[in-house]
């Protein structure tokens, strides 16, 4: 009987070894950026059971074998359509910055994408001016209107949206939508979603998740996008989802969301419009090709701005977003400003934001003061010491929570979408942005980049020195977390 003590006795030191062994053989096989391989190796190794499960949940980017295989039959699909729009590509750069063409070269060239012109920009910053120019979109919409969301929250302006879908469709306009299943949960599973079934509008959700789904792929992975399509003429893209900031997580404290989003016309629509056609048939399996009438972009190509869409993912760009946002901060010759509300960069933005202030440029980043996060904040507010001692001004915004995912380098290029500076968005979320190579919309985003600035506290790189000890150890305690948020 001794031997069975002696197995009952050795057993977990077997099952702690053999799980630290054979998992962290696989995590090191996996090639990832060494912050997050040594996060998770950490883990593992301290909290072998409980490592291995969040790792099993969440260590790997896998998808189930039939959204893969779905993913690249809609990406056959979305290269054919993206070569309609080839002859609006931009061919003649001479006259732009380096910073233009080295993120046009690497859009085009990397990617695949085209960088189009002939696009016509018109900004928003209030969420209720979004909302009413979206509906009288809606409501002049002859074809097809298609929508994708992380967050669709009932209440005030955004029930307009559901008026002009039902009328829209009265009219007999193709209406999809398409909602993030984790973040629209509450509205997938609402009156309001059956609302708009009733009306024939076709409501489905993004990566559905349950208990089957959590052993087939990944849960944690989200799709983070914010599109509205009309016609493939005119498209919505930035960071607003569709939740009134009056009626949406009002118990937060926080404040209200601040947003920025971009109303487009022009062959750029098109793009963001066969984005959600890419999502709506991996997500259902039906292909919904554009089915619109051809459109002449003559009235408005040559006197629009050129702009690139770059949609990221897992199987879709990986890193795309990433890759496109250091080409911008290493082009920098001036001046740099951001916003986002998260910020958690990782080990090479934070190198490139170091790199343009050891160059002379002028680096400002704008977040808000309370963010719906507390380990993301503090994870956050990590990194603020070595920003500050490169001479990089981080400027903490009040009045409310500053949603706006923005960045302009040198007043001639500028970013606007979806993705926040953190790891999530570089790798693990689904996004889309539009990166913007035209200086008067870049001053006009810049403008608003200063608004938010103007009310706004400046961390004094001093006072911030002297923080408490207990503080300092929070923060860099959920830093070590930062990989794996």
């Amino acid at each position: 009987m001794d031997w069975l003590k002696f197995i009952f006795a050795a057993l977990p030191v077997i099952l702690h070894w053999s799980i630290v062994l054979g998992l962290g053989t696989r995590i090191i096989l996996s090639r990832r950026d060494i912050g997050t391989s040594l996060a998770w190796l950490t883990l593992v190794a301290i909290f072998p059971f409980i490592g291995a499960g969040l790792y099993l949940l969440i260590g790997e980017l896998w998808l189930a074998r039939s959204r893969v295989r779905r993913t690249i039959i809609a990406g056959q699909q979305f290269d054919t359509q993206v070569k309609d729009l080839l002859p609006h590509e931009t061919e003649l750069w001479s006259h732009e910055l380096d910073v233009d063409r080295t993120l046009n070269a690497y859009a085009t060239r990397g990617l695949g994408i085209p960088t189009l012109q002939g696009n016509r920009i018109t900004l928003f910053s209030k969420a209720h001016a979004t909302f009413d120019a979206m509906v009288r979109d809606i409501d002049n919409a002859t074809h097809t209107c298609h929508l994708l969301f992380y967050i669709w929250c009932p209440g005030g302006k955004a029930d307009h949206i559901i008026e002009a879908l039902i009328r829209a469709r009265s009219r007999g306009v193709t209406c999809i939508v398409l909602l993030d299943a984790v973040g629209s949960r509450p509205f997938l599973n609402s009156p309001h979603a059956q609302t708009l079934r009733n009306a024939g509008v076709e409501v489905a959700a993004a990566l559905p998740v349950g208990r089957l789904r959590s052993i087939l792929e990944r849960i944690d992975l989200r799709n983070h996008r914010k599109i509205v399509a009309i016609d493939g003429r005119v498209a919505y893209c930035g960071s607003l989802n569709l939740a009134d900031p009056a009626f949406f997580k009002q118990n937060a404290k926080v404040g209200e969301w601040i947003d920025i989003m971009a109303r487009v016309e022009g062959p750029a629509a098109r793009m963001l419009d066969l984005t959600i056609l890419h999502d709506w048939y991996v997500e259902t399996g039906r292909l919904e090709l554009p089915r619109d009438e051809p459109i002449d972009w003559k009235e408005i190509e040559g006197k629009g701005s050129p702009l690139s869409v770059i949609s990221s993912g897992p199987g879709q760009w990986p890193r795309a977003t990433q890759d496109m946002i250091l080409a911008m901060l290493y082009g920098a010759r001036k001046e740099i400003i951001i916003t986002t509300p998260y910020f958690v960069p990782g080990d090479i933005m934070m190198n490139a934001l170091i790199t343009a202030a050891r160059c002379g440029v002028n680096v400002r980043i704008v977040l808000p003061a309370k963010v719906d996060s507390k380990l993301v904040r503090y994870a956050s507010r990590a990194y603020f010491d070595d920003l500050l001692q490169e001479g990089i001004e981080v400027l903490l915004f009040r009045s409310g929570l500053l949603h706006a995912k923005t960045v302009t380098v040198d007043r001639s290029v500028a970013l606007l979408g979806s993705a926040n500076m953190d790891r999530r968005s570089f790798s693990v979320n689904f996004e889309t942005s539009m990166f913007i190579y035209d200086d008067a919309v870049t001053e006009r985003i810049r403008d608003l980049q200063l608004e938010y600035i103007a009310d706004a506290d400046s961390i004094d790189a001093a006072i911030w020195s002297r923080r408490h000890t207990g503080v300092r150890l929070v923060e860099n305690a959920a830093q070590l977390l930062s990989p794996l948020l």
